[in-house]
């Protein structure tokens, strides 16, 4: 069984301050997509996970300059088929002054079209997708705002440890996984660069089951959206929605557990190094 590995994005850090805002938190939350080298049957899946995300995500608890997160998506070759699939990660950044969250303001998911092809024919592609953007949105390159170079904002993980210390994230793995004592929520140590400390942790090469059994899908960990290594069809669990809520969003389900609001934002380019992912060919179950 093959895995498709994920490069990394890097960039450097530049602030650049806006204009405060005069109200407190941002209702909505809208994701542009730009394309290029992609069919139109490829566009079409990204703008569906979009809308999923636009879905769940409803707004930012920090006042934001934007409620826009503008993605740009394209097909470009890279080293053909089975190898590197692609890389997705925040680009520029937008942070609010009084919560003190780093949120993306602007994205890039680029994938090798020599693997785009059979991603799709295989059923796969909406996942992969919908794993990338969420990515893009923060979920493991924002988890510390100091490892992007850009510290006092949250600060959700310290890496090697794996262990994912969000208060939102944790209350829904002690609760949907039936772990009331946990104290974090597990992160992947192992896939090498790219893949570790960038999701939630299951059995390496996702082989097998993790013996954590979501009690509202009645499905296993190893099949959550955000884990290191896809095993379809996959499933968003209340821990991926936390972790939301822990970057600062606010988000459908579950409710948000605070609805305070900040004061004023501002605007960063942030290098991320955008985590990977590697994902077994092979069709959904």
């Amino acid at each position: 069984m093959r895995s498709l590995n994920y490069s990394l994005l890097t960039a450097l850090v530049h602030l650049v301050w806006l204009t405060p805002c005069s109200h407190a938190g941002v209702l909505g939350f809208d994701i542009q997509l730009t394309f290029s080298g992609l069919t139109t049957s490829q566009q079409a899946v990204f703008q569906a996970a979009a809308q999923t995300w636009e879905s769940r995500l409803i707004g930012y608890q920090d006042t934001v300059a934007s409620n826009i997160v503008q993605i740009n998506a394209t097909g470009v070759t890279i080293d053909g088929a089975g190898g590197i699939l692609g890389s997705a990660g925040p680009t520029v950044g937008k942070v609010g002054t009084e919560l003190r969250y780093l949120y993306a303001a602007q994205g890039s998911m680029q994938f090798d079209s020599a693997d785009l092809a059979g991603l799709q024919s295989s059923g796969l592609l909406y996942d992969v997708i919908l794993h990338e953007m969420a990515h893009v949105l923060g979920i493991g390159t924002l988890w510390s705002s100091s490892a992007v170079g850009v510290p006092g904002f949250q600060e959700l993980y310290v890496s090697g440890t794996g262990q994912y210390t969000g208060a939102n994230a944790l209350a829904a793995w002690r609760a949907e996984f039936n772990q009331p004592s946990a104290t974090f929520v597990p992160v992947e140590l192992g896939g090498g660069s790219g893949t570790a400390n960038a999701h939630w942790n299951e059995v390496n090469g996702g082989g097998s089951n993790t013996g954590f059994v979501s009690n509202i899908t009645g499905r296993d960990f190893r099949f959550e959206l955000m884990t290191g290594w896809l095993d379809g069809p996959t499933y968003i669990s209340s821990v991926t929605m936390g972790s939301f809520q822990d970057l600062g969003y606010m988000v459908s389900v579950p409710e948000p557990a605070s609805m305070v609001m900040a004061a004023a934002s501002v605007a960063v380019c942030i290098a991320v190094i955008r985590r990977s992912r590697r994902l077994p060919r092979k069709p959904p179950v």
